[in-house]
């Protein structure tokens, strides 16, 4: 069944979501608010239901407006994949890719792989954002990012492909002077004496360290400081007795900002990962040309 909804409408609602205000959306769209008001009571009553609700502020998303706000993000995402796909073809290779990856991505593979598409296709831009699984994840589903390198070690969503590139394995890391840096093996007791600095929102890691010791009968340690940088958190843990965690495929990096990985008791965390992306009949070109310059990159880089 068609349904004969004017785009424009769709597009002008998620503008009165993104703001949470009429004038707002309306300054954006550069149209009048009458005109923005009078076109959203048209899609609700097409609808046949209420999709904001207005109070003195602005205004927000009733739970129908959400379903329509979530969906109609992806609807515009998939419209700039085709403007995309069709310059393409006619050799303008213009757009934009928007890629979420964690700190390891970023600092190992990613310049390499944005030079890579640069060369492949001039007219691409490309948008990194730097985040954790718990960020990410949430933004490649709500439609802000088109793919997400990182951890694969989260449950599996019918909407998400996962194309597993590599295995991390964390580690503990400590300055060199560190009381503990000396020992041949570390009791995971011994680490409960010092504080920790962990990466903010970085709930699946903070997970992973709490069972590491939860197996070892004991309590979760305690996280004195949280940074959305790994190079802080290095820096961090330089100036002080400090501990951090992070995948070991970063000791060089810790190494030069005077930091070692600590002989620690059993395993702190294996996990896979790679790349992740939506689920469609017909993957963007942009997206699969992420994942060829991806996995190009990590064999080189792991046969090297």
């Amino acid at each position: 069944m068609a349904y004969p909804i004017d785009h424009r409408l769709i597009r002008q609602f998620l503008a009165a979501v993104e703001h949470g205000n009429i004038t707002a959306a309306s300054n954006a769209l550069h149209i009048s608010q009458p005109a923005l008001t009078k076109n959203i009571r048209k899609l609700e009553e097409f609808l046949g239901v209420r999709l904001l609700e207005r109070h003195s502020r602005g205004v927000v998303a009733t739970s129908y407006g959400q379903v329509l706000a979530r969906r109609g993000k992806l609807v515009e995402l998939e419209f700039e994949y085709a403007m995309a796909e069709i310059e393409a073809m006619k050799g303008g290779n213009k757009g934009t890719i928007r890629i979420g990856t964690s700190p390891v991505f970023a600092t190992l593979y990613m310049p390499k792989v944005a030079i890579s598409l640069v060369e492949q296709s001039p007219g691409l831009k490309i948008e990194l954002e730097n985040g954790v699984l718990d960020t990410l994840v949430p933004g490649l589903l709500q439609g802000d990012l088109d793919i997400v390198c990182s951890a694969l070690d989260f449950p599996d969503h019918p909407e998400l492909v996962k194309d597993h590139l590599i295995d991390f394995e964390h580690a503990v890391f400590a300055r060199t002077e560190h009381p503990l840096a000396d020992r041949d093996v570390i009791d995971p007791k011994e680490m409960m004496e010092y504080s920790w600095v962990m990466l903010a929102k970085d709930y699946v890691a903070v997970s992973r360290l709490g069972s590491y010791f939860s197996a070892n009968g004991l309590g979760p340690p305690h996280i004195a400081v949280e940074t959305n940088s790994f190079e802080t958190a290095f820096a961090s843990v330089r100036e002080a007795d400090f501990l951090t965690s992070s995948t070991l495929s970063l000791q060089p990096h810790a190494e030069n900002m005077g930091l070692v990985p600590l002989p620690i008791q059993g395993t702190l965390w294996h996990f896979p990962a790679g790349a992740t992306y939506r689920r469609s009949t017909t993957t963007p070109s942009s997206v699969n040309a992420v994942v060829a310059c991806l996995k190009d990159i990590v064999k080189t880089t792991e046969n090297i």
